[in-house]
């Protein structure tokens, strides 16, 4: 089960400092699909503000890498 999580890399949780995984128990449990939407719906909400806020949430939570925004759609 542990291999299905996200943060499961190198035979261990890279989420949290644990020695063994708790599997679908776990809080932080996410299958990569999982993180793939939850990234697509965080980038929606981030691209529908206003552009000031949008240039400084990717500033400090990304880099400044506006480029991760481009592909969004709003709708």
């Amino acid at each position: 089960m542990e291999k299905e999580c996200f943060a499961y890399k190198n035979g261990r949780c890279k989420a949290l400092k644990v020695k063994k995984c708790e599997g679908t128990s776990c809080g932080f449990f996410k299958t990569k699909a999982q993180i793939l939407e939850d990234q697509e719906r965080v980038f929606k909400r981030i691209k529908s503000l206003d552009p000031a806020t949008q240039r400084n949430i990717m500033e400090i939570y990304y880099g400044g890498k506006m480029g991760l925004l481009d592909d969004v759609e709003v709708g």
